[in-house]
């Protein structure tokens, strides 16, 4: 339904359908909206209201819509041949989920990864300065030109330096610090591969988190409408699906 100037069109499946058959029979209609907005049901007295109400009174001669053929509804009025053929589905909002935050670069990994990525970065940092200072090969004279200091020997693996390298090689960037001892290659190497795989990881997670919606489906069926409380549910009053609901002999939820 649209309006247009002082009137009000209609238009859809249902009004293209009429003007087909008016073409056809060669009839003039006038739409008139049912005032109670229902499509039909009957009351304990035994009217009717709705759409069939309104036939069954004679105030419309012909109704057009698409609601349901039921045996009662049958008893009354008469229909036309069905032209569409649907089933109870449940209608609702997607959730199209929280929208990224400052820290949003966290969520591709649970706060147990940072964690442990954490203390193994602490862990390696201590090994790598522990082992630096126990081999001989990383001691070294930083001047070997000068006569008056042949004894002096420094390692290039300070406690700074040592909790700096790590960083680096976890920022795919490198260092100026290169281990000269065989242990030092090895904690290097090991600590490189972790990163490799770590660094791997966390970029695939995170082109998915912030590209993709993960569309979720809370409602599949009537147990779980029944069995969650954030989704607020129902029927049109007196109508077909509430009649199914009332009177199938299917088992229900009993929230439902």
């Amino acid at each position: 339904m649209r309006r247009a100037g002082a009137g009000t069109e209609y238009e859809g499946f249902c009004v293209d359908m009429l003007r087909e058959l008016a073409d056809i029979l060669k009839f003039r209609f006038h739409i008139r909206l049912v005032e109670d907005g229902l499509y039909g049901a009957p009351e304990p007295n035994g009217s009717w209201t709705g759409m069939v109400g309104e036939l069954i009174n004679r105030k419309a001669d012909l109704a057009v819509a698409a609601f349901t053929i039921t045996a009662e509804r049958e008893k009354v009025i008469d229909f036309s041949k069905p032209f569409m053929t649907l089933g109870i589905s449940i209608l609702y909002r997607v959730h199209l989920g929280r929208k990224p935050g400052y820290f949003s670069f966290l969520d591709p990994f649970s706060p147990a990864v940072w964690l442990f990525m954490l203390l193994a970065y602490l862990a390696v940092s201590c090994v790598l300065f522990l082992a630096a200072r126990l081999s001989p090969y990383e001691w070294y004279n930083p001047h070997p030109c000068l006569r008056e200091r042949p004894h002096v020997l420094e390692n290039q693996y300070t406690l700074g330096n040592s909790l700096w390298f790590p960083v680096g090689g976890f920022m795919q960037q490198g260092s100026e610090i290169m281990p000269r001892a065989l242990s030092t290659r090895c904690v290097s190497g090991v600590w490189w591969a972790f990163t490799l795989i770590i660094i791997s990881s966390y970029t695939a997670n995170l082109a998915a988190f912030l590209t993709v919606q993960r569309m979720e489906v809370p409602v599949e069926s009537a147990d779980d409408l029944a069995d969650q409380t954030n989704i607020e549910y129902g029927t049109i009053h007196a109508g077909s699906t509430m009649t199914f609901f009332q009177v199938s002999p299917l088992p229900l939820p009993t929230p439902v």
